[in-house]
């Protein structure tokens, strides 16, 4: 009896000691996919470089993403902690093809695309954002802060951002605000749809949509919006100097600052929050625009810090 305890005993230790020395239990490299280097793709790898430097035994690891989701798979170093995925290819490309016992945290992409890459995915499967679109709440904010008098906002919906309507409008009635929207399902109909909802807003929010509102009709909303003297609250730095009044966004250095935190708590405790919006977020004013419809706006750093002190993040 005390033989058969002893080798049980001794069986039971060794699979432990042997399980503590597989690949996944030493795992200490943070392994990045991003399609560049260059550019924004540079500013987010770069914050996460300088965080993981900052972090005694742990590694990392950078690689480019495959034009394709089919192509060979690139294997990861063994000691990969998590996979960082930059942009939807990235990010594609990881769920797909990187061993399901690795957690991802993916940046740089819309809550749409994301929620569409990981809708089937079980539960085991440990995948994580910060979105690059912001939070309604903010956008509404942003809003009310640029715009106080304006009271009817006005939006096109395409297939992507469709389900989003009912919420926006809960958000905005709780300020005082009437939301009126008007959808289209190609981009081909947008100048007919954007002309029926301009003549009943007094400001026009551009959600992002990939079908919709993207970069091909850009000019054309704002060239019509500007013809109907109603100043339009984009989604980026570029919307604002193609002529949009005011966006909110978050830069990729933000969000590089952001996903270095999140891997530091993972470092931490080998935990990820639930997929969110960014935390940090930057404001900008076209004030050319402004003088154009006669606004008077306060500059870019007053606003953002006024949306900072409403969300309790200055």
């Amino acid at each position: 009896m005390i033989t058969w305890r002893f080798k049980s005993f001794v069986s039971t230790a060794y699979f432990a000691l042997a399980t503590l020395t597989t690949p996944q239990a030493l795992a200490n490299t943070v392994s990045v996919l991003t399609p560049r280097t260059d550019g924004g793709y540079e500013e987010i790898v770069d914050a996460l470089r300088q965080e993981i430097a900052k972090s005694p035994g742990w590694k990392f690891h950078i690689d480019i993403t495959p034009t394709s989701i089919t192509a060979p798979i690139q294997k990861l170093p063994e000691d990969t902690a998590i996979v960082i995925t930059v942009g939807l290819q990235a990010t594609q490309y990881a769920i797909t093809n990187s061993d399901q016992r690795i957690p991802i945290l993916s940046v740089l992409l819309p809550r749409v695309s994301f929620e569409a890459l990981t809708v089937d995915k079980p539960s085991t499967r440990k995948i994580s954002a910060i979105f690059i679109d912001q939070p309604p709440s903010r956008q509404l904010e942003l809003l009310r802060t640029v715009l106080p008098a304006a009271r009817v906002i006005g939006i096109v919906v395409g297939p992507s951002n469709g389900r989003d309507v009912e919420a926006l409008r809960a958000l905005a009635s709780n300020r005082g605000l009437t939301v009126i929207a008007e959808q289209a399902a190609r981009d081909t109909e947008l100048y007919p749809v954007l002309q029926s909802v301009l003549r009943a807003s007094d400001v026009l929010l551009a959600l992002p949509d990939p079908y919709i509102i993207n970069v091909s009709t850009a000019q054309n909303l704002l060239l019509t919006s500007f013809r109907f003297r109603v100043p339009v609250i984009g989604h980026s730095a570029a919307y604002v100097r193609a002529g949009a009044l005011a966006a909110v966004y978050s830069t990729p250095r933000q969000i590089g600052v952001e996903a270095s935190q999140l891997i530091r708590q993972f470092i931490r405790n080998g935990t990820l929050p639930q997929p969110k919006y960014p935390r940090l977020f930057t404001v900008s004013i076209n004030q050319q625009m402004a003088d154009s419809l006669g606004y008077t706006i306060s500059d870019d750093k007053s606003i953002t810090q006024r949306l900072q002190q409403i969300e309790g993040t200055e």
